[in-house]
């Protein structure tokens, strides 16, 4: 069970007084509920490197209920003093576990399952983020991973619907794990996640202002984050053509015709010039640009829009088969916690009652309704709480520059400019630091999602920032 704190010492000579603060030590502390400690985990042998808890916690009211998955692994350092950190995935309906098992948690697919024919099996992640915080994780919205809902209309969903059913659901986890409410917490993501994690944390810093459940939030990351629609899509053409990916002549017939608007452009002239820069780049890997131009299935119909950069994205995210390797990665996430056996082990729901997992379930209608974030962080960030933005430097979806550009137009003091950051004396990537508590760092050579390509650079990154380092 995770750690109870100790109870305050009473004077032998008053029985009394001692029995009644007995009562009120141990009444309002709460153990994890019944039968939520997870002893095995899905093609894993051997024993758990700490407490690990999974279940579920339900959300909405009476008539539309919502049922969300969580996966709860404590620090391996101290679990009672370490931050908790709450990973919301981007996708932006996609689950928390191919995060957990390909980059942040205790837990990675051994590199030698390249088969689709292979099982897959996990060993220790020597770069977990839980040898620094305890990880909770969250199927959301319902209908991701084991995550469902009662009622099918929720699965037409949007941001701000998603982020009332999170606050619920950590206020009501927080009930259940009282233990670990005095813990610093922090939320943490990547990608369309960036359009989350801020209104997150102003919901939750309202919330403990009006005296609801009190949360012990210190602050938040986010990599290559979406934060601004208009910012990401703007940002593609510099950054395409500062990697060396067009041409001198496409780029400024590009400034020329669009005028800096790279989307949603209807000026004949500059469609003429964006059509050419789409077929220059149409084998680029968005995600990483020196890899191979495959891109995993991700299972996220086209119908609506997928991803916060709308149309610019749906055409960059064109598809070609180049080979297995390409889509093995999700075909082992499905048979690591699609199976009975695998879905059982981490408490998840029968298929009968939550239907199969699928990591980003396309029967999800998901709307973005919050186009920009800046209002969200600028209220975060004037009170003093810590922020970190860190971008891999080899992604063309959301860039590095485009965060630098959103920072800018923020007009954030710098407090320390644009210099390296090193990991065992070498360079690691680029940091700023600016004023309000706020650090940028890029990860040199890494993609989307940085711990994905290097590891061990950026959970130092993280490791450092969570710890309390203002710079890297």
């Amino acid at each position: 069970m995770p750690p109870q704190r100790t109870l305050p010492s009473v004077e032998a000579g008053a029985p009394m007084v001692a029995a009644l603060l007995l009562c009120l030590c141990v009444l309002p502390v709460r153990a994890a509920p019944a039968g939520a400690e997870v002893t095995e985990f899905p093609g894993f042998s051997g024993e758990l490197p700490s407490k690990h808890y999974a279940g579920y916690v339900t959300v909405g009211h009476v008539l539309q209920k919502r049922h969300m998955y969580y996966y709860f692994a404590t620090s391996e350092r101290d679990p009672t003093l370490d931050p908790i950190v709450i990973w919301i995935n981007g996708g932006p309906a996609c689950s928390g576990f191919s995060a957990f098992v390909h980059s942040i948690g205790p837990f990675t697919i051994e590199g030698s399952q390249v088969r689709v024919h292979d099982e897959p099996r996990v060993m220790k992640n020597p770069f977990s983020w839980t040898k620094m915080a305890s990880l909770l994780l969250v199927d959301s919205p319902a209908g991701v991973g084991y995550s469902y809902a009662d009622n099918e209309d929720d699965y037409v969903t949007n941001d701000s619907s998603r982020v009332v059913d999170l606050y619920s659901f950590l206020s009501k986890w927080f009930a259940e794990y009282t233990e670990f409410r005095s813990n610093p917490f922090y939320i943490a993501g990547c990608s369309y996640s960036g359009v989350i994690v801020p209104v997150l944390a102003q919901e939750i810093l309202r919330r403990n202002e009006e005296g609801g459940v009190q949360i012990n939030f210190k602050g938040y990351s986010l990599c290559n984050p979406a934060i601004d629609v208009d910012i990401e899509n703007n940002a593609l053409v510099p950054y395409a053509f500062r990697m060396g990916l067009i041409s001198d002549e496409l780029f400024q017939s590009l400034v020329t015709t669009c005028n800096g608007k790279y989307w949603n452009n209807t000026t004949p002239t500059c469609l003429e010039n964006l059509n050419q820069f789409y077929m220059q780049i149409k084998g680029i890997n968005v995600e990483h640009i020196l890899c191979p131009p495959c891109r995993y299935k991700m299972g996220i119909t086209k119908e609506v829009m997928e991803y916060d950069s709308g149309q610019m994205f749906e055409r960059l995210s064109e598809t070609s088969e180049y080979g297995l390797e390409c889509h093995n990665r999700e075909l082992a996430l499905e048979k690591l916690f699609g199976t009975k056996l695998g879905g059982e082990k981490l408490h998840a729901k029968p298929i009968e009652v939550s239907g199969t997992w699928k990591r980003c379930p396309k029967f999800i209608r998901y709307t973005r309704d919050i186009l920009t974030l800046t209002e969200y962080h600028l209220n975060i960030t004037s009170k003093g709480y810590r922020v970190f933005l860190y971008s891999g430097d080899h992604a063309l979806l959301v860039p590095f520059s485009a965060t630098l550009e959103w920072l800018k137009k923020s007009n954030y003091n710098e407090i320390e400019k644009w210099h390296p950051w090193f990991v065992e004396n070498q360079i690691a990537g680029y940091s700023i630091r600016y004023e309000n508590n706020i650090l940028f760092a890029t990860i040199k050579g890494a993609g989307h999602v940085p711990s994905d390509y290097l590891p061990f650079e950026a959970f130092v990154a993280y490791q450092r920032w969570i710890d309390g380092a203002e710079s890297l």
